[in-house]
């Protein structure tokens, strides 16, 4: 065999090491990436933030959807903001429901029938959330169920969930969420009195966070 032969050889050896070495790192990469995606989660808040800075516009947006229903909401029991999480909707539980009851009162909803039907309009997805004040509830039913701030949180949300199906939301946009007290918007740390009255009311509520 030539000098040359050899050579040639030597040279296809160590391309064809090069290309698998290449193919390897590229099965890698995608692998790695594939792992990324998967458990990633991807906000529509946050994309739709970095959408804005881009485009400089907000039409279509959470953003311009909470200006519109902060604009046609007249009542003060509920609140409109937006943050981190997407756009959220406070409604005062006093408003809604007796106390320790996930039963609506009549009407309770009525007022916000006219926002409601803004978000219906858009694809959104909405978490009703439960939420309630710091007092410890336990009791036994008729039943011989339990109740605690955990479930009737969760079964006012259903509530309000059950209100949104009537009205038109499709069951896959919503979705129940129970926090019990474990999320106050409200410090009663030092408060007393008529002002721990207040903070506690205003932790007591039922939010929409649409996003």
């Amino acid at each position: 065999m030539k000098l040359s032969d050899l050579q040639n050889i030597t040279q296809e050896s160590r391309t064809n090491t090069f290309y698998l070495s290449f193919s390897d790192l590229m099965v890698l990469l995608c692998v790695f990436f594939i792992m990324l995606v998967s458990i990633s989660k991807i906000e529509t808040f946050s994309f739709e933030k970095i959408k804005t800075s881009f485009t400089g516009s907000t039409r279509g947006t959470l953003e311009e959807l909470g200006k519109k229903l902060q604009g046609m909401s007249q009542h003060k029991g509920v609140r409109i903001s937006l943050d981190k999480d997407g756009l959220r909707l406070d409604l005062e539980v006093t408003a809604l429901f007796q106390t320790a009851s996930a039963t609506l009162k009549k009407n309770a909803l009525r007022k916000i029938d006219l926002l409601l039907k803004e978000i219906r309009k858009t694809n959104y997805k909405i978490d009703v959330e439960g939420h309630t004040d710091d007092r410890n509830l336990y009791y036994v039913k008729k039943d011989n169920s339990i109740e605690t701030n955990w479930s009737l949180s969760g079964r006012r949300a259903s509530t309000v969930v059950l209100y949104l199906r009537k009205k038109g939301f499709a069951k896959k946009r919503l979705r129940v969420v129970g926090y019990a007290s474990n999320k106050p918007i409200t410090n009663i740390a030092g408060k007393s009195g008529r002002a721990l009255a207040r903070a506690r009311a205003q932790n007591r509520r039922v939010s929409l966070l649409v996003k």
